[in-house]
């Protein structure tokens, strides 16, 4: 069998497993310990970090902001120019001292922000600006031009200005007689800068650290405000919107803000940045490392280990390599390295931009590769087989030792809850044991008799006892696991009272997984090694899912749920067009989606539809001609029938246009009188809601802003829970006691505002976005019974895989899926005559793709995909205006928490190995070229060990008693000298011994031959 994969946990080096021809437990290389070294024995001292460069001396006085100044202290962040009215939203920002500027600083989440009223603002800086505001950012910078994370100071609308970054370049943004401008250059995640943009009636300038990084002439004579009143407001931590409210907001630390009326010189831009970064602190961030030691000669594999000083200071972690390849700390470094000189080395910046950087160089043996184990037996005896790699190409000599077998006894199976489990995997040496079985079984490697643990939504666990030996021994477990699952092999420790674990592995679909600890004299102490196994659900989003046009075979999943949002410009095209054959276009966009499940939800087991709001467009936040939303609204209704005739359970709710942001709610709201209550009331009246189980209920008598439905699909029931833009306390409290009342359910929570788009290529992250931080505070963590969220508002995509949610094992995805910025060409739609656009304008048709996701209760998985009936497409990715992302966002598999996920495991074998004196035979033999003896004098069904010890060839000399001392040394302790130890057990049968494999082989009387 192929080696183990690479894996890194606290004791694990290249622990390579095999499993031979015959039933049996091999085993790769033993754990790793502290690695073997000659002098210097402590690792060297790096030269002191350079002196910081000094900050620069001001030839002026610095100014005083006129026009708006935002001086961050403990009190807050008041404004002190013209005191004005400050108006939070969503989360606070944090404020405290931040260790690297020396002064209190506020730290925006990507949620909050802070508004100032700013109605004289522009027309006290409409003929010449300065625009200052010191500012790191935590999270969100991005390839591209996005700028949708990328505000944090200013207001800019139609017009304004602010200091804003688009994907990674920062710049200052001035709309100069209705025309935008703009001066940046890139920055770096986790800077601070001190950055000043000014408009001087020439040209927009940007200054960073006091000195001028770019400039851009303009044309005209005043900054333009932005066309709404209600937009005459500044932010930070956010943009205004047209409402004058928050959008496209930055994950940032702010340290202050100013405006002047004038444009400040540079000589007084540099005093500006000079007192503001007077506090700064003279300690530098610095990388030592330990292991390997520098200067020392690595003669086996180790740990990459090092300390920090003032990590703190890191803008970000380090990056490492080795000789140049990319490594990180906790990797096993060793094997495979040639005998010379290597080089770590370690790149960075700090939060001033300051290079963090250097190498240190080791010496290594020529320390092989392990390549994995097998055996065959049969009559009485057996082949044994052993691959290993010299990076130099040399020869390599394997010896081959016996091994003693320690078996368990006093097995006992059963659960534990997933709060037993620490963060870092460990469990306390008294835990209970639920359910607890004790069995009889022997775990013998390859015997043929199994154990099967339990199958429970908890953590199965096998809590067994292992005769100690010596320091040392091998602890050896192998057995079957879900591929989507997780097994751990835990030692208790003594001294601290804990099962800790030793090795962990993900399962495999090929074959059987392996576990190996090297056990320690404190972990037998009493002469008892006890031994716990525990599963565990990763709940891991890396399920392979290739990206394919289809959907799944729907013999493979047991029921679906279409997901559908944001809507509102295929209704407004609808109504709002010129030509009717245009509007017509826009309505079979919309209709097209319902249409495909009258004629094929049947067909993909479709058990419920959802929309998430933005029905229509224009009923947001200062709307005003009701008319027009009305228009929409009737155009909208008329579409939802479509879905009501075929009888498949749904909701609605509504988005920030369909409630005039959040300003339009209760029974007499305008989407009320379209989707009230009394619609749904009805319709779950209908013989093909009962007979799937449904109920609607709105939350409050006549009042659909928020619902729940009740349905049951694939055998298990469910609800769904609406939330309406914006979720208040109430509404959130009142979500809380449905979700108490129906426990026993799995949950599907939809809402409109949840999640950010994320601007990685795979979808995968996304902040929150308006009701995001109540739902997660007040509802998720609160009822493990929550596993899905889907939301629209907005633009993009983002996937969210959250485990432990409040509490251990409660998991919950998280999917934002709105293309209605999405735009489609008119020359694909056949509207660029018709509309009277020209060549190939997009339009935005991107709401005419729906989710539909696909449930494997038995597996717990869902797999997503995305398609538009009305283009007959799967994936929306090439529509996506800012080229976000690459396909994986669109067409995916993630673990989903119903509760038909379960985790269990098989155990074959678990034993104790002890390497003896006893030498079964010895090989040369070429790198990456099998070498097997045959092991005599076997008896039928005893449980055998063994283990091979690779070394170059060249460094093994001496008689036949010095050669198995040392190799039984190294198999002990792997850091005494260089080589690679592999260890195996298996069951010894009467029948014939396999074909042998190719290589050269030894038998135990030490002849040699090549085949």
């Amino acid at each position: 069998m192929s080696p183990r994969p690479r894996r890194f946990s606290p004791l694990a080096l290249a622990v390579t497993v095999a499993l031979g021809l015959t039933p049996a437990l091999a085993l790769g290389p033993t754990p790793a310990q502290a690695a073997p070294v000659t002098a210097p024995a402590s690792p060297s001292t790096p030269a002191a970090p350079a002196q910081r460069d000094p900050l620069p001396t001001p030839a002026v006085e610095a100014p005083t902001p006129d026009v708006l100044d935002v001086d961050i202290d403990a009190t807050g962040l008041d404004e002190q120019a013209q005191q004005r009215t400050q108006t939070p939203f969503g989360t606070a920002p944090t404020v405290g001292e931040d260790a690297a500027l020396g002064r209190q600083v506020a730290s925006y989440d990507g949620t909050g922000a802070t508004r100032y009223d700013f109605a004289d603002g522009f027309e006290k800086t409409a003929k010449a600006l300065t625009l200052e505001c010191t500012v790191r950012f935590d999270d969100g910078l991005s390839d591209g031009g996005d700028e949708s994370r990328g505000n944090f100071c200013g207001a800019k609308e139609g017009g304004g200005y602010s200091l804003t970054v688009y994907g990674s370049t920062l710049k200052m943004m001035v709309n100069v007689d209705g025309k935008y401008y703009g001066a940046g250059v890139p920055i770096e995640q986790g800077v601070w800068y001190h950055a000043t943009g000014v408009w001087d009636g020439k040209s927009v300038s940007l200054y960073l650290d006091g000195t001028k990084v770019a400039e851009t002439p303009t044309t005209g004579s005043a900054i333009s405000a932005p066309p709404k009143t209600a937009a005459h407001q500044f932010f930070l931590g956010a943009d205004t919107n047209g409402s004058g409210n928050p959008q496209f907001h930055g994950t940032v630390s702010l340290a202050g803000a100013g405006i002047y009326s004038r444009a400040l010189s540079g000589e007084e831009i540099t005093a500006r940045y000079a007192s503001t970064f007077a506090g700064r602190t003279e300690d530098q961030a610095s990388f030592t490392l330990t292991s390997p030691a520098p200067g020392s000669r690595l003669t086996a594999p180790t740990t990459l280990e090092g300390t920090h000083e003032h990590e703190k200071l890191l803008a970000r972690p380090l990056a490492y390599t080795l000789d140049g390849e990319p490594v990180s700390l906790g990797d096993e470094v060793g094997p495979g390295l040639a005998a010379g000189e290597h080089t770590l080395a370690w790149t960075g910046l700090d939060q001033f931009g300051e290079d963090v950087s250097g190498q240190e160089t080791f010496t290594s043996t020529s320390i092989p590769t392990a390549g994995g184990v097998e055996q065959s037996s049969g009559r009485g005896s057996a082949q044994l087989t052993a691959r290993a790699t010299s990076p130099t190409g040399e020869d390599l000599r394997t010896t081959f030792l016996a091994g003693e077998i320690s078996s368990a006894t006093g097995t006992r199976q059963g659960v534990i809850e997933a709060a037993d489990v620490a963060e870092d995997g460990s469990v306390a040496g008294d835990v209970t044991l639920q359910d607890a079985k004790r069995t009889g079984e022997k775990l013998a490697p390859g015997d043929g008799k199994d154990l099967d643990s339990p199958v429970t939504a908890k953590v199965p666990a096998l809590r067994t006892e292992i005769p100690f030996t010596e320091a040392g021994q091998q602890v050896a477990w192998s057995g079957q696991v879900d591929p989507a699952r997780s097994v751990s092999l835990l030692l208790l420790n003594p001294e601290t009272g804990r099962y800790e674990v030793t090795d962990t592995a993900r399962g495999s679909s090929e074959g059987d997984t392996e576990l190996l600890a090297s056990a320690t004299a404190a972990q037998g102490a009493g002469g008892t090694l006890r031994a716990l196994v525990i599963g565990t659900d990763p709940f891991a989003d890396d399920l392979d899912e290739p990206v394919k046009d289809g959907f799944e075979d729907p013999d493979d999943y047991d029921f679906s749920l279409m997901h559908i949002t944001d809507t509102q410009y295929l209704s407004q095209g609808a109504t709002q067009k010129a030509t009717a054959a245009e509007r017509e276009e826009w309505a079979s966009a919309y209709e097209d989606s319902y249409r495909w499940v009258a004629e094929h939800g049947e067909e993909h087991k479709l058990a419920y539809v959802a929309h998430t709001g933005d029905i229509i467009e224009d009923w947001n936040t200062g709307a005003t001609d009701r008319g027009k939303a009305e228009e929409e609204m009737q155009f909208a209704s008329e579409t939802q029938k479509i879905l009501e005739d075929t009888g498949v359970p749904h909701s609605v709710l509504p988005g920030n246009h369909d409630n005039l942001g959040g300003g339009d709610t209760g029974t007499d709201s305008l989407y009320n009188q379209y989707f009230g209550a009394e619609r749904y009331e009805a319709l779950a009246q209908q013989d093909s809601w009962k007979e799937a189980g449904a109920e609607y209920h709105p939350w409050k008598e006549g009042d659909n802003d928020n619902s729940y439905t009740l349905f049951s699909a694939g055998g298990q029931d469910f609800i769904a829970l609406s939330l309406g833009y914006i979720v208040t306390d109430e509404e959130a409290a009142w979500a809380s006691d449905v979700l108490d009342q129906y426990a026993g359910r799995d949950a599907v929570l939809l809402t409109h505002a949840y999640n950010k788009p994320s601007s990685e290529p795979d979808g995968r992250g996304g902040t929150f976005s308006q009701d995001g931080q109540i739902i997660r505070e007040q509802i998720l963590e609160k009822h493990p019974n929550v596993a899905l969220v889907l939301s629209g508002h907005e633009h993009g995509v983002s996937i969210g895989v959250r485990t432990d949610v409040g509490e251990a094992g409660n998991d919950v995805v998280e999917l934002l899926a709105d293309y209605q910025f999405y735009e489609v060409g008119s020359d694909q739609l056949g509207l660029t005559e018709e509309g009277g656009y020209g060549k190939d304008t997009g339009l935005r048709f991107g709401a005419a793709f729906f989710r539909l996701l696909q449930f494997d209760l038995d597996r717990g998985e869902v797999s997503v995909d995305t398609y538009s009936p009305y283009m007959d497409e799967f994936g929306a990715t090439e529509y996506d205006t800012k080229d976000r992302y690459d396909g994986r966002e669109d067409d995916f598999r993630l673990p989903v928490q119903f509760q038909g996920r379960t985790t269990a495991f098989t155990t074959d074998a678990l034993v104790g190995i002890t390497p003896t004196d006893e030498v079964i035979g010895e090989v040369n033999h070429a790198s990456g070229e099998d070498a097997s003896v045959t092991w005599k004098g076997l008896k039928n069904k005893k449980v055998y060990g063994w283990i091979a010890v690779s070394r170059d060839a060249a460094e093994v000399s001496g008689d036949e008693e010095a050669v198995s001392e040392e190799a039984r040394s190294l198999a002990l302790d792997p850091t005494k000298d260089g080589g690679i130890v592999q260890v195996s057990a298996f069951t010894a049968f009467k029948k014939p011994l396999k074909d042998k494999a190719p290589g050269v082989t030894s038998s135990t009387d030490g002849s040699t031959a090549a085949e």
